[in-house]
């Protein structure tokens, strides 16, 4: 589809193009050769990018002559693109002040080709039955845009970047249930991040993420924690316990149900603000187009919207796009986490299984993940889970901190693991002094 503008507008175009760096660089990727009614004025803006982006300046007319004799097909008469700049360069161009209105014009143009093509690319998507990438089609059309962030200017940014680092309080962080480990973060995670534990299977990840939501729940935030391997009941059962103290294996009796339901208004009354919503799907059928299809439901219809999001775990979810690399899938998912995280402005928890070698070292490190190194590139910070048989009788283990992006990493924190209330907790906290042990001890 071309511009419905007329031919001294569409001249006008380009003559900012050509000359005017700052329009050319506001549109550049969202103009198109064939968007021109005339072919030689789509060939002039072709050249202009070509040599733009070769030589990071705009090209002189004699440049572009020269350009378009040495790219002309025979059918082609030099002397069009000389008249045709000839024309051009003696337009009005100050009679036609609205520089604005041109690049809203052209960018609102853009995004409505880029739409109409997407949606014709979505049906050859739907033929082929890959629907998941129908979605993500749709959402990089819409993103079109002439907005660009050039970031801060590092000098002359100091006072305000420190001031909104000062200012930003203690209840915006995400401690994790570690203490050393908070230390290091100066107070815990920030949102927009993405976190792993990594560990052999059966040595608790599951059961680390639930502890991390209960100790973001103590923070009052809004927790998300969605299972692709679990059932929903038999997560909150998992919460039940950890949440209230009680043994996970007597929550069935009628006594304990009792302190169950106090415990938990205890729990309610204490965080009044915390919120968690525990969601299933079934193993290997998610991607994170399903997730985000999930916050919208959520946002719509409970207006919830979580501070935390917790998907348990990695490896079970699908890339949106098929890959069929599963290095590389992991990889994709792991970015398409983080990238959840900065969309929605919140921390994502994740979990991931380690390779062979995993099961027989003595300490984990990202020598270990499964699959794909590709994914520790992405996350923020990561610990593994390390157990010995002994350590696993003794209700012991050791945390090791793999990867940390702006604080202390590759250090060895020791934990408690109570395995009747699920608990799990750094191994120098003393449990008279924790939170959770004062409040249920007031029951």
């Amino acid at each position: 589809m071309k511009y419905s503008f007329s031919d001294n507008i569409q001249r006008t175009i380009l003559y900012l193009l050509k000359s005017d760096k700052d329009f050319y660089l506001q549109i550049v990727n969202l103009v198109k050769p064939e968007h021109f009614e005339f072919p030689v004025h789509g060939k002039l803006f072709s050249l202009t990018r070509e040599y733009f982006d070769k030589y990071l300046k705009l090209p002189t007319d004699d440049l572009l002559v020269e350009m378009a004799r040495e790219n002309k097909s025979p059918s082609d008469d030099l002397s069009d693109y000389q008249d045709e700049l000839t024309y051009i360069n003696g337009l009005d161009v100050s009679a036609f002040d609205s520089k604005d209105f041109l690049l809203d014009y052209i960018e609102d143009f853009a995004r409505k080709q880029e739409v109409k093509g997407a949606i014709r690319r979505c049906v050859e998507l739907v033929k082929e039955d890959r629907l998941d990438e129908t979605e993500e089609t749709i959402r990089q059309a819409l993103m079109v845009s002439r907005t660009v962030d050039n970031g801060q200017e590092y000098f002359s940014s100091v006072k305000e970047r420190w001031k909104r680092l000062l200012s930003r309080k203690e209840t915006d962080k995400y401690r994790t249930i570690l203490p050393s480990c908070n230390k290091y973060l100066e107070g815990g995670h920030n949102a927009k991040e993405l976190c792993m534990v990594v560990a052999s299977a059966g040595t608790g990840k599951s059961l680390f993420l639930v502890n991390q939501a209960v100790a973001s729940m103590m923070e009052d935030k809004k927790v998300l924690y969605v299972s692709l391997e679990m059932s929903e009941d038999k997560i909150a059962n998992r919460f039940d316990s950890i949440i209230t103290m009680l043994p996970v294996s007597k929550l069935k009796e009628p006594s304990t149900q009792l302190q169950l339901n106090e415990r938990l208004g205890l729990f309610r009354e204490h965080f009044p603000k915390s919120h968690l919503v525990i969601k299933e799907f079934p193993t290997g059928q998610a991607n994170v187009n399903t997730l985000r299809a999930l916050l919208v439901q959520l946002k719509s219809y409970d207006n919830f919207e979580p501070d935390l999001i917790i998907v348990d775990y990695l490896e079970l979810l699908r890339p949106v796009r098929l890959i069929e690399q599963e290095y590389m899938a992991q990889q994709r998912i792991a970015e398409e986490l983080r990238g959840l995280a900065v969309e929605y402005n919140c921390l994502v928890w994740t979990a991931s299984q380690v390779n062979r070698e995993g099961r027989r070292v003595n300490l984990i490190t990202d020598a270990q993940l499964a699959d794909s190194y590709g994914k520790i590139r992405t996350v923020d910070w990561a610990i593994s889970l390390n157990q010995t048989e002994e350590e696993y009788d003794n209700g012991k283990m050791r945390g090791y901190v793999i990867k940390a992006r702006d604080s202390k990493q590759r250090y060895v924190i020791p934990m408690d693991v109570n395995y009747s209330t699920l608990r799990m907790t750094e191994g120098s906290l003393m449990q008279e002094s924790d939170e959770l042990t004062e409040l249920t001890a007031t029951m």
